[in-house]
């Protein structure tokens, strides 16, 4: 069973809606994800097959989970922002996931799909504040994805083999531009949308945190 609760968080002049789900059983000064859905002008939203599929990896690791709409969609007041924006709401979503008393801060991963995926790492290029980064489905073909050549927080990067949005000639140029530590993966089969390969993507979450623990900040 899991604690769920709508939340609601202010980034500048406007709110946007989220959700907080946290696992039955934890302890004390547990760590965090927030999760950024992908485009809202192609139907992205925090209810998105593959936001569902991090979430469920998080909660399953015992980590508190906070889920949120960029501006403009469902119930976040704002309109959409070329990117650049939503730059300002994941920096809101860090925020409010620091402010929880139940979670640790030190302990924060930063998830991103598609869009979320470009916008969370660009936002996390210029924050220091999580401690592992997550990039599903990175659009290579359509943005920039250079500021990753100086990141040094442990990451993963997955995108299949039949992207449409991540050819395979940019995205393994991307895992050759960016620096150590890092899993870069290729999942066959597979296209920009993962359907029905969701259970694929939370097995590389976990190989992920197994790897690079938030209990181990020494990397």
């Amino acid at each position: 069973m899991v604690a769920r609760e709508e939340v609601f968080i202010r980034c500048g002049s406007i709110v946007l809606e989220g959700v907080v789900e946290e696992p039955e059983e934890t302890a004390s000064f547990l760590g965090g994800a927030v999760v950024c859905h992908p485009h809202p002008q192609f139907g992205g939203n925090m209810f998105n097959n593959v936001v569902r599929a991090l979430r469920k990896a998080f909660l399953d690791r015992n980590l508190i989970c906070l889920r949120f709409n960029f501006r403009g969609t469902g119930r976040s007041e704002g309109a959409y922002g070329g990117g650049i924006d939503e730059i300002e709401d994941v920096r809101a979503a860090l925020d409010f996931a620091e402010g929880l008393d139940q979670l640790d801060h030190k302990k924060l991963v930063l998830a991103g799909y598609s869009f979320g995926c470009w916008v969370a790492l660009k936002a996390a290029a210029r924050d220091p504040r999580p401690a592992r980064l997550i990039g599903i489905s990175p659009p290579v073909d359509e943005y920039d994805f250079s500021f990753l050549k100086g990141e040094t927080r442990p990451k993963l990067l997955a995108a299949g083999d039949r992207d449409f949005v991540c050819s395979l000639p940019k995205f393994r140029q991307l895992l050759d531009e960016t620096p150590e530590p890092k899993i870069g993966k290729i999942l066959p089969g597979t296209d920009h949308f993962h359907v029905g390969r969701e259970e694929a993507l939370i097995s590389e979450v976990n190989a992920f945190l197994d790897l690079y623990p938030l209990d181990n900040q020494a990397e």
